[in-house]
């Protein structure tokens, strides 16, 4: 569904929950707002009950998810490793009346910027089902995060931060350093239930994680429609004003970026505008007030990729054509990949190598189908980068999947390895969007 046909009535229903009717429902739900929405109906509306199973399903689904997180989380509080829990989970756990209005994806974890303790959480964690991706074990492949965790039944992604602010968009990492410092500094101590954890100061859920999260961590000066929601929901608990919140992005260095922010997204006086086109000039021109430059970042990024991707070049190139002529000749799918998957022992790259070959196969890919975006690329990106991993004898797996969905049944293909989902894929939600029809190697 395309959600930017709908961003007119989520602006609305977001700022005038009253005004909705059944004719915005498919809107609503393709945003997972329903739960959202439902809790802001007066009591009387006709679309409470309607909505009352998003909010129930929504509920189950974090109950589920806090299972999990609560049990790692006292592991390591036992070994004497402290989280700071942040973003969606924290504020879908806390802050909000019920766990049934706010959706997230990922759960998102800050732990001390140490080699050692990262490498004991992650040790900790596997030791009681959980998988890493491998990054843990690499510090030079540390972006803002040092490890993605997998819980054991599948239902929760740990995203475990070293910052509070991504890199993407030109924050150096000296600068997110001072910012993570001072958020941790201003930390509240909680016992959850006899779990010990940090939780940011409302000032920074507001200001840090809300808005500067969103604007400087990467996210291409768009904002999600939770944005709105989070800070009304962040200033009505903690009775935050309009003077306090913009004295704290000052003193973060953060004035300009705050003030374009309200522009785009404010619920002190019920602004919401939704879509990058729209909101990305706003948003970047506080940004460079700031001393923040994301389009020179991203240019810079490139030219480092480069220089990394340059030597794959040509023998990534014969792999993409291989799966070119594949995905033109058709047949069975496992035929092919049969002929690319070389026999003897694997062994696995090392995450650095990993994500090289991926990206430099991503660039081929975007290369020999520009209009990628329109037509679907799926198969023979995955084709090449099974190639191409194979090759080099690291364990990775062709999937399948499927899923029905507005416009009828959609078809789906990527790579995982061993360790599940690869990172740099950079395709975290296919196990939650498509249901797997098959596997090459088999799933044992």
């Amino acid at each position: 569904m395309n959600m930017h046909s709908h961003l007119p009535t989520l602006e609305r229903v977001l700022i005038q929950p009253e005004t909705a009717t059944s004719q915005d429902l498919p809107g609503v739900r393709a945003a997972s707002l329903g739960g959202a929405l439902r809790s802001r109906l007066p009591e009387d509306h006709p679309l409470r009950n309607t909505l009352r199973a998003d909010a129930l399903s929504l509920g189950m689904r974090h109950a589920q998810i806090r299972t999990e997180v609560r049990s790692l989380l006292r592991v390591w509080a036992s070994e004497d490793i402290h989280a700071l829990i942040f973003k969606g989970f924290a504020l879908a756990e806390f802050d909000y009346a019920s766990s049934g209005e706010r959706l997230y994806g990922d759960v998102d974890i800050l732990l001390p910027d140490q080699p050692s303790v990262i490498w004991r959480a992650a040790h900790l964690a596997m030791a009681h089902g959980w998988r890493s991706d491998g990054q843990h074990a690499d510090p030079s492949t540390w972006t803002h995060e040092t490890m993605h965790l997998y819980s054991p039944n599948g239902h929760v992604r740990l995203d475990v931060h070293r910052c509070v602010i991504g890199l993407r968009s030109g924050v150096t990492l000296r600068r997110a350093q001072d910012l993570t410092a001072g958020l941790r500094a201003r930390a509240r101590q909680l016992d959850w239930d006899g779990v010990s954890i940090s939780l940011p100061h409302p000032l920074d859920a507001a200001v840090l994680n809300v808005a500067l999260g969103r604007s400087w961590g990467g996210d291409s000066g768009g904002l999600k429609p939770a944005d709105y929601l989070d800070l009304q929901i962040l200033s009505d608990r903690y009775d935050l004003s309009m003077v306090d919140l913009a004295a704290h992005a000052a003193n973060l260095g953060a004035a300009h970026t705050w003030a374009a922010f309200l522009r785009v997204c404010n619920p002190y006086t019920g602004q919401l505008v939704l879509g990058p086109a729209r909101t990305q000039p706003i948003i970047f021109a506080g940004l460079r007030g700031d001393g923040v430059h994301p389009r020179l970042a991203h240019w810079r990024g490139r030219l480092v990729d480069l220089r990394r991707g340059w030597p794959l070049l040509p023998v990534s190139l014969l792999d993409v054509l291989a799966a070119r002529a594949a995905t033109v000749k058709g047949a069975d799918p496992q035929d092919h990949l049969r002929r690319w998957t070389p026999a003897g022992p694997v062994r696995r790259l090392p995450l650095g190598t990993l994500q090289d070959r991926i990206m430099v196969i991503g660039w081929w890919t975007t290369l020999l189908y520009p209009r990628q975006k329109r037509r679907g690329v799926c198969v023979p990106r995955a084709y090449a980068s099974y190639r191409s991993l194979r090759r080099s004898g690291h364990p990775v797996r062709f999937v399948s999947g499927v899923a029905t969905g507005p416009g009828g049944v959609h078809g789906h293909a990527w790579i995982e390895d061993d360790r599940g989902q690869i990172e740099c894929y950079n395709e975290p939600e296919n196990r939650n969007r498509f249901r797997e029809l098959f596997s090459f190697p088999a799933s044992e």
